[in-house]
């Protein structure tokens, strides 16, 4: 369900991205490819919020293109990327939605069961914040130099 990306900047991380996304393509597979920053928003904006006044909920980015492709046609694989660093204060919320289960469980209390041609990758200079919980459930490629 998930694969990190890790490497210095030039490296190739996006190129990777890029290489492989071309390639389903030219073998005749649809993707959809969402690519957000997490770090350029603060938590509230990348999950979604509920007003404690109104209980009226918003939707976050992240919460909003899962939605998207939730509802996407199987046949279509649908990549959300998180580009840029990995900060346990965001990433610890998708811990469950990396499990074996596929499920993402939202801030709301709505839980998305995702099918297997949804995909995170999370493309990053480093792990060094990232909990051990949640780097064992995903695959990881290492890039040098």
């Amino acid at each position: 369900m998930g694969v990190v990306i890790v490497g210095p900047p030039n490296s190739g991380k996006t190129t990777l991205v890029k290489l492989l996304k071309n390639a389903l393509i030219k073998m005749g597979k649809k993707v959809n490819h969402h690519i957000i920053n997490p770090k350029a928003l603060p938590k509230y904006k990348l999950l979604g919020q509920i007003d404690v006044d109104t209980r009226q909920w918003t939707d976050g980015v992240l919460t909003a293109i899962a939605q998207r492709v939730f509802n996407e046609p199987p046949d279509v694989e649908c990549w959300i990327q998180c580009d840029g660093d990995i900060d346990p204060e965001w990433v610890e919320s998708l811990n469950s939605v990396l499990d074996d289960n596929r499920l993402l469980t939202l801030p709301s209390g709505w839980r998305i069961q995702f099918g297997p041609n949804v995909h995170f990758l999370f493309e990053t200079n480093d792990l060094s914040n990232a909990s051990p919980a949640t780097v064992s459930r995903m695959g990881m490629i290492l890039l040098r130099l």
